[in-house]
């Protein structure tokens, strides 16, 4: 089958400011139907006991360390229509096809940021004319998603030397850094070096191990990825182990302090030290 790929895509008729892994509607070829989207609740997962002579029993729901339960997955659905002739129509369908099933990122449905999660995509629904001629096909995308919106990755730089910084992080829930240590190590021989990096949120401190052994001439900066939220480090590109009595930390909204830094600096030239986070919104 020849497939023309000179044709301009079909009419642009969204508005909704929805996109698909930061793709407007548009670029599928589809649109948003008017009161076609709705967004499902995210219910608490919560436990109570009863007890005799205890109204309402014990509530024994496991919270987390900020005194939050977990919180159950939430459905998004949004209807969709494509337009067009036929095979501006077979195209739409083909295009937004090749998310079924795929874990993307939903945006426009709200002002804080994105939904993630797994899309499955809906039976079409072609509507014909009295001559049997197709115009248009309506479907309803579903979006088994986490309970959150997820804001734009903030950076903050560190200073050195595990001095302590005052930082305000957004979000109405708790979320998880992630340190980036960016080591210029010695170029000349040097003498392999253990090294320990410790990371410092609210007074929680975590440690990782590594060994310096110098640098090419090169060689760009060495990077150690201290990530919380995913629960591993890496040296290099190489996981590495924390501290066996160490747990990876992560931190309320609001005021918070950090610090990093690594010892001893036998091998190391000069460094720099920044921490990343996602905020995390509840709606």
């Amino acid at each position: 089958m020849l497939t023309n790929h000179q044709r301009i895509r079909g009419l642009n008729l969204d508005k909704s400011h929805i996109s698909i892994d930061g793709k407007p509607l548009s670029d599928y070829a589809v649109f948003a139907v008017a009161g076609g989207i709705t967004i499902g609740d995210a219910k608490p997962v919560t436990m109570f006991q009863s007890a005799p002579g205890r109204s309402g029993g014990w509530d024994v729901t496991l919270d987390d360390a900020h005194g939050y339960p977990a919180l159950e997955r939430r459905e998004i659905s949004i209807q969709i229509a494509a337009t067009g002739d036929h095979m501006e129509i077979g195209e739409a369908k083909t295009l937004v096809g090749g998310h079924n099933g795929h874990s993307v990122r939903v945006g426009g449905l709200t002002d804080y940021g994105e939904f993630r999660g797994r899309l499955s995509v809906g039976a079409w629904e072609d509507q014909y004319d009295a001559a049997g001629t197709l115009k248009w096909s309506t479907c309803t995308l579903t979006l088994d998603a986490a309970p959150y919106a997820y804001g734009s990755v903030q950076r903050i730089d560190l200073p050195l030397d595990g001095k302590t910084i005052h930082v305000r992080i957004l979000g109405n829930r708790p979320t998880y850094p992630v340190l980036h240590q960016l080591i210029d190590e010695k170029v000349d021989d040097v003498t392999p070096v253990a090294t320990t990096h410790t990371f410092t949120v609210n007074g929680q401190q975590v440690h990782a191990h590594s060994t310096l052994k110098g640098a090419g001439l090169w060689d760009e900066a060495h990077e150690l990825l201290l990530d919380c939220e995913n629960r591993r480090t890496l040296w290099q590109g190489e996981p590495i182990p924390i501290a066996i009595d160490d747990d990876y930390p992560s931190m309320p909204t609001g005021p918070i302090t950090f610090s990093a830094t690594l010892s001893p600096k036998t091998n190391v030239k000069k460094y720099a030290q920044y921490v990343t986070y996602t905020p995390q919104w509840l709606i």
